[in-house]
């Protein structure tokens, strides 16, 4: 049996950029991993097995059963496992759970079967999964990802200091539904590699392009993010496609209705 940790991501910045002929959009932004993960175990078994401890994961159509499909495809290798998921990372917060579960499958597994693919043949199995997954397969810390966000650009930051994630319980947003609504005329104008430079300069512009989709698709986002603010947050801003906020501020145990913190250092 082979057991790992499956990291949660936040967006310190999120440019929408353009949408592309195929149908995706263009991003520019700013992953950093942290410290948030679910757990993975898989292990040889006389039968495929799923199991999972959260009620809203499928057990038939989910990214790990991808992963899991799209490696046996690549390697030919057909051996039964079981594979038990911890689910520790709220699902539809924009906090990347389900792409972090699908690179964390793909790599136990072959690690698993000794390595049979190689890391840039993981990388390409990982971009068909999902935008997300490349970067999950990484080991940056840190990464500016472009394209569709399967191109991941290694970068150095400097601490940032004491960060909270914000997520609400009660709130689960589709990213191809917060997508559906991101309007090209609608987006900011600030070149990404700008923002890039003024993190690495350690003076950080917390942006996210998906915000004001997110909030019309759940207008209730609106007074979250207000009453965060009023807990003394110096800036508030969502990460991915939503629901979660990170907060920026070194704040004592803040608390707010149906929401849950989780602080990291980065």
């Amino acid at each position: 049996m082979i057991l790992s940790s499956s990291q949660a991501k936040i967006n310190l910045f999120f440019r929408v950029t353009s949408k592309r002929v195929d149908g995706y959009h263009e991003i520019a932004s700013l992953y950093a991993k942290i410290d948030l993960h679910d757990d993975i175990s898989i292990s040889l078994s006389n039968s495929d097995i799923f199991s999972v401890n959260n009620g809203f994961v499928s057990l038939t159509d989910n990214l790990v059963i991808r992963a899991r499909d799209f490696f046996r495809k690549k390697t030919k290798i057909k051996d039964k496992i079981s594979i038990v998921l911890c689910k520790n990372i709220p699902i539809g917060s924009g906090l990347g759970g389900g792409s972090s579960n699908a690179a964390t499958t793909l790599l136990i597994l072959n690690r698993l079967f000794s390595e049979p693919l190689s890391l840039v043949e993981l990388f390409e199995v990982g971009a068909s999964l999902g935008s997300d997954v490349p970067f999950f397969l990484s080991k940056n810390k840190f990464a500016y990802c472009s394209g569709r966000g399967e191109i991941v650009e290694s970068v150095c930051i400097p601490s940032l200091g004491p960060i909270w994630i914000a997520s609400n319980r009660e709130i689960l947003l589709s990213t191809s539904s917060v997508y559906a609504l991101c309007k090209p005329n609608a987006l900011s104008s600030e070149n990404p590699r700008t923002i890039l430079d003024s993190y690495i300069k350690g003076e950080p512009i917390y942006i996210n392009d998906l915000e004001p989709f997110a909030f019309k698709l759940e207008p209730k986002l609106i007074k979250i993010k207000e009453d965060l603010y009023s807990l003394g947050f110096n800036y508030v801003s969502m990460t991915g496609s939503g629901s979660s906020f990170i907060c920026v501020g070194d704040i004592s145990s803040p608390t707010l209705d149906c929401v849950d913190f989780h602080r990291v250092i980065i």
